[in-house]
């Protein structure tokens, strides 16, 4: 009922307020993260953990499959399911639900820890025989699915496994609601994580953990469910510090609670911390200390942090800057001179999302703390994220070209790859070209190629090139801007574009004397340069380079 004594305290006024400023905030921290989990805060369409490829096509709806069952009548149909799945020749359908099957009965009944086990492992075997009865085929692309009648819970189908409920995927879910100001919802999710929740204990008394019910493949590691995550305790623990502030009940206290002693336990005891002579690494796979991965272990952090701000508890602040204290000894061990690490692993760099997920989260750490080693590797991470490419180390031979080019802006890093033996195309070149040449892009639209509309990418740099000289329209107007470039085509271009010497024909008012451009803008012949080995991005780099630097 506090809830409701509350909304009605809020005026108008403040609770547009107070929705723009939660949404500015998601905004801020969605865009880095997700990621496939790539992006924890407005990612709760993501599955959790290691980056994994999302199916585009949403699940077919449930149909004709029975609802709210008991426990025996839930695992009768879903073997009924498996026998009919075989029946139809869906194999691999069948193998995912009988995997599900075979972790059911293979728990121990009788211990109470078990027991919650049971309980949500008997969910995701109804959701796994759901999902496959309305028609949905087994897939190597994760995929979240929406209403399955999962009482506040995310499901997300994983490749091999079915489809299993994922508590960082439902925290999410909570905080999403929480930026739009739908309170209501959030205690309902709050709730329904508290109904999964397993009693752990340890000599220093009992704590609360979310598990994971499927096995976890991690490379060549492999951990058996179920498995627990530092980040699902952090996130958790933030869904119950917002449902305290809505409510006022107790009972996200006490859950509170016993979230933040599962801190305190070590990962090798049950619980997901790892602890040495700096302070403390939440591990975001609690299954092994090996892996160590960085966003996971920074969110947890963040996560902290906010429950320390909606409950004031001392113990989270201290719990938070044990954490700070251990990332600042250890950010250098992800540091690889040109880009971010994802985990410890040798060779396991970050993808472009996670990247960019280290660099907003360790902003937003700099925030909170006003730490400036923080922000060192915030800003150095950024640099990479701007200038530098995962395929490019310094020991590249092309190293030197092209890092001075993205410097420049000439190249501009879009997903985090370079790709140097990927075909440049036309369009990829003259926007290469002109920036090299200092050619701004236009802004007033002239349609100079009859396949360059307003809405083409890199329009502008196209129609300044062609102001300067470089015309490289077809007999038909066209441009045709996806076509392959050769090396000789290249090479023709930087000659033909050498040997031009336009007259600048914009006048002072800033008016374009189209006779001029006719003037300067004569087309180059490639026909004579359509065959022989196409130019890659590397060599187009190379070129370009020895523009800036003779």
């Amino acid at each position: 009922m506090l809830y409701y004594y509350k909304r009605r305290r809020i005026n108008r006024k403040r609770r547009l307020a107070l929705f723009c400023i939660l949404c500015l905030a998601c905004i801020y921290f969605c865009s880095a993260y997700l990621s496939t989990i790539t992006d924890n805060y407005a990612g709760h369409h993501l599955p959790a953990l290691r980056t994994r490829v999302l199916s585009d096509e949403p699940p077919r709806a449930i149909k004709n499959y029975p609802h709210k069952l008991d426990d025996s009548t839930v695992i009768n149909a879903a073997k009924k399911t498996a026998a009919e799945l075989m029946d139809e020749g869906k194999k691999k359908e069948a193998a995912e639900l009988m995997y599900n099957l075979n972790l059911y009965a293979n728990l121990d009944d009788k211990s109470p820890t078990s027991k919650k086990r049971i309980k949500t492992l008997r969910r995701d075997i109804e959701m796994t025989a759901k999902y496959f009865s309305a028609g949905n085929t087994s897939s190597n692309k994760a995929q979240v699915l929406g209403d399955y009648g999962s009482n506040s819970l995310a499901y997300v189908y994983y490749p091999n496994y079915g489809v299993h409920y994922n508590p960082v995927t439902t925290a999410n879910l909570a905080s999403s609601f929480y930026a739009k100001g739908d309170y209501k919802k959030v205690v309902k999710i709050a709730d329904a994580l508290l109904d999964t929740a397993v009693v752990a204990e340890y000599p220093g008394g009992k704590y609360y953990l979310w598990e994971y019910y499927f096995d976890l493949e991690f490379g060549k590691l492999k951990f058996p469910a179920p498995w627990v995550s530092g980040m699902a305790q952090g996130l958790v623990l933030d869904v119950m510090g917002k449902s305290y502030k809505i409510t006022g009940d107790q009972k996200y206290l006490h859950a509170g609670q016993m979230i933040l002693n599962s801190f305190e336990v070590p990962w090798n005891k049950g619980g997901v911390t790892q602890a040495d002579e700096h302070g403390n690494w939440y591990l975001e796979i609690a299954a092994t200390n090996k892996l160590r991965i960085l966003n996971g272990f920074l969110f947890t952090l963040d996560a902290i942090h906010n429950y320390y701000e909606q409950t004031g508890d001392v113990r989270a602040q201290v719990l938070f800057d044990l954490g700070i204290s251990e990332a600042k000894a250890h950010l250098k061990d992800y540091d690889i001179g040109y880009w971010s690490k994802y985990s410890l692993l040798n060779g396991d760099r970050a993808s472009y999302e996670y990247h960019k997920a280290h660099v907003a989260i360790l902003n937003r750490l700099y925030m909170l703390t006003n730490d400036p080693e923080l922000k060192v590797y915030a800003d150095r991470f950024e640099f990479y994220l701007k200038n530098r490419f995962i395929d490019v180390p310094p020991t590249h031979p092309s190293f030197k070209a092209i890092s001075a080019l993205t410097e420049r802006g000439v190249i501009v890093n879009k997903d985090g790859w370079f790709g140097g033996q990927n075909r440049i195309t036309k369009g990829e070149f003259i926007g290469w070209l002109a920036r090299v040449k200092g050619w701004k892009p236009k802004t007033f639209y002239r349609g100079y190629y009859t396949d360059i509309r307003r809405d083409s990418e890199g329009w502008g740099y196209i129609e300044a090139a062609f102001e300067n000289g470089v015309n490289l329209m077809d007999k038909n107007g066209r441009l045709n801007p996806q076509e392959p470039l050769t090396k000789a085509g290249v090479d023709l271009i930087l000659k033909e574009t050498e040997k031009i010497a336009p007259e600048n024909p914009a006048s002072s008012s800033g008016i374009v004397d189209l006779d001029k451009i006719r003037r300067v803008s004569h087309p180059i012949d490639l026909t004579g340069s359509r065959t022989g080995p196409k130019a890659t991005r590397e060599q187009v780099a190379n070129a370009l380079y020895k523009l800036l630097v003779p």
